[in-house]
């Protein structure tokens, strides 16, 4: 058998052809792991900066032109003293919500927000304040332990604290029979 391949016998004849026999033990061959996955760039956080250009950029020029006239009014209300328009819009609000609440302790800013929802928030509290100072209306602090009040929607104030309802003070004490 030396120099012959060393071949197994098969059946079908001479025709057939022979599969070699192995010497060598069998392998143990391990699959390799896969190699290390690729890293994906880590996603940074967006400024809001960014985030604001982006929706700018799919807005429309009317749509644009709405915007720019919020941010100037909001940036008119940034620091300036209450606008005597918004004051006098509150207190016609006030007039108009007030009969529904007068045996409680006054309107929740929430409503009163509700009721002027164009005002930004920061015209529509300074002019609450201002009221609230020259003494056209009076607003209400609620204890911190109160349930059903949204701390959010009222104004911290960090002598008197939360001051969560509003009353006209002409209204504040009148009961109808």
């Amino acid at each position: 058998m030396s120099g012959e391949r060393a071949t197994t016998r098969t059946l079908g004849g001479a025709n057939a052809q022979a599969a070699p026999i192995s010497t060598n033990p069998p392998s143990t061959i391990r699959p390799s792991p896969p190699g290390p996955q690729p890293v994906e760039p880590r996603r940074r956080h967006r400024t809001p900066i960014e985030e604001v250009n982006d929706v700018l950029r799919q807005l429309r020029i009317p749509e644009l032109a709405d915007v720019l006239l919020y941010a100037q009014r909001t940036l008119a209300a940034r620091d300036a003293g209450p606008d005597p328009a918004v004051v006098s819009e509150i207190l016609a609000a006030m007039s108009r919500l007030h009969p529904a609440y007068k045996n409680t302790q006054g309107v929740p800013l929430p409503i009163l927000r509700g009721a002027l929802a164009r005002v930004p928030r920061a015209a529509f509290e300074a002019a609450l304040l201002h009221a609230d100072r020259e003494g056209t209306l009076k607003l209400i602090p609620v204890p911190l332990l109160v349930p059903f009040i949204e701390r959010q929607a009222g104004i911290q104030d960090p002598k008197r604290g939360l001051l969560y309802f509003c009353t006209a003070l002409e209204a504040r004490g009148r009961r109808e029979p």
